[in-house]
């Protein structure tokens, strides 16, 4: 059996959370941000999030945080006219992490296409109640996505889509996932997922002792 490694722990954000995340950037109510989440590893298209940044048309707030980036990215990015960054720098506290994803509209999971490995900030997002904008880079992950009012799928390597996802949060941000978007990901909770390892170890020593 596979299933996935994430698990939800039913902590999903408050509304203090989602206030204090605005307030520790000092980004009005009003205004809408999407969050860039982890350190940029090569199966990460930060240069289709890069292109699609400077499409944009409508003021935008990016907060940025993990470990390693790429500053000279980061300083093109200061520079764009409809964009405000925002930057935490890595690795950081998970209340911290609370307060990125709280402050966000979405979070932007872009990949490059074919890569299978699982997200954990996909993972993150349904089980804090973060809507997503994502790539199609793996076919499972969008088909178990697709027809969700929070999640809102781009082509991979696609930088005029994700522009065009971007200004829809921009215009309208999305329904937040329910509490049953962790087990729509095939996630558990830490206490079923700690009793099928306990039963999956009890069955191979069972196994091991009759050979």
């Amino acid at each position: 059996m596979v299933r996935a490694f994430a698990v939800d722990d039913g902590r999903r954000l408050t509304d203090a959370e989602r206030e204090g995340g605005r307030a520790a950037f000092d980004i009005p109510a009003a205004e809408a941000v999407v969050c860039l989440m982890g350190g940029w590893w090569p199966y990460k298209d930060v240069a289709t999030v890069d292109a699609a940044l400077t499409c944009l048309t409508e003021p935008l707030h990016l907060v940025v945080t993990g470990q390693p980036l790429d500053t000279a990215v980061l300083e093109r990015w200061r520079d764009l006219p409809n964009l405000h960054l925002h930057l935490v720098v890595g690795p950081v506290a998970e209340s911290v992490l609370r307060l990125v994803y709280g402050a966000a509209d979405a979070a932007l999971v872009a990949r490059h296409a074919s890569v299978g490995k699982e997200s954990g900030l996909v993972m993150d997002a349904a089980r804090l109640g973060v809507p997503l904008i994502v790539s199609d880079h793996d076919p499972h992950l969008t088909a178990r996505l697709r027809g969700q009012p929070w999640a809102l799928p781009f082509p991979a390597g696609a930088p005029d889509s994700l522009a065009d996802a971007l200004h829809a949060v921009i215009r309208q941000p999305p329904a937040r996932p329910g509490p049953e978007a962790p087990g729509l990901l095939g996630m558990w909770t830490a206490t079923e997922q700690a009793d099928f390892l306990a039963r999956t170890f009890a069955s191979l020593r069972t196994k091991e002792s009759r050979c």
